[in-house]
């Protein structure tokens, strides 16, 4: 009854559909006068599907409707006693396999902005209004109307770095190298400037594999101040 038609595809994980109502023929002119000019027709609206295959609980659990929210402080104890053994089973039980096959170049290769020497950029599935990385040339992508829903994601290559708690000194040469060259190349793509972004990292994250988000300021998906540590 509805006609489908993909409208973002990660390659890795998620594809977006949009699905539309079969508009049925209408009827012959005599059956319109017979119903007072109706012609037939449909009320039922479209609709937009995320579809996820195949889905681990976790991910079915995130789209499910929550019971509450809570505000907890986590001590260093806490994160060792009880985040840190949540984490490693999430990660074991194999959530990262679509992240690995991103970061390798298996997939989403046409959405890679950057491959830098410990990080790479691409365009976040999020940033549904992206024209098609598969079909539309680069060069139209500069000053493209979607920019103003901008949305890519910086994901660091090395494994074990499961979120902002794991980060050490060691690896201040590879966020400023984020921190710079992801918004340069995004202008060079995209013609949006440093200062019209916003560079961040949640915790706690999606997933558990630290990753940088870039949004436009205008685009305040994900940004909530309880989340969102801010790095530009």
């Amino acid at each position: 009854r509805f006609d489908w038609r993909v409208t973002s595809e990660s390659g890795a994980e998620y594809t977006y559909f949009e699905a539309s109502p079969k508009v049925p023929a209408p009827p012959p002119k005599k059956a319109r006068a017979e119903d007072g000019g109706s012609g037939g027709g449909t009320n039922v609206p479209s609709f937009k599907v995320e579809l996820i295959s195949p889905a681990s609980d976790r991910q079915v659990a995130r789209a499910m409707p929550s019971p509450g929210l809570a505000m907890v402080a986590e001590t260093p104890d806490l994160y060792r006693r009880v985040t840190r053994p949540h984490i490693d089973g999430i990660v074991a039980g194999g959530s990262l396999a679509w992240l690995k096959n991103v970061v390798s170049g298996e997939k989403e290769r046409e959405r890679l902005l950057v491959d830098g020497t410990g990080w790479i950029l691409n365009i976040d599935t999020k940033w549904r209004s992206h024209p098609d990385a598969r079909t539309t040339p680069r060069r139209d992508w500069l000053g493209h109307v979607s920019t103003a829903d901008l949305y890519c994601l910086g994901i660091l290559k090395t494994d074990g770095i499961a979120s902002v708690r794991d980060l050490s000194a060691a690896h201040l040469p590879v966020l400023r190298e984020m921190l710079e060259e992801g918004p340069r190349a995004i202008q060079q793509t995209y013609g949006v400037a440093p200062d019209q972004l916003r560079v961040f990292v949640h915790y706690p994250p999606q997933f558990y594999h630290l990753h940088v988000h870039y949004t436009r300021l205008e685009n305040d998906t994900g940004a909530q101040v309880e989340r969102g540590i801010l790095l530009a």
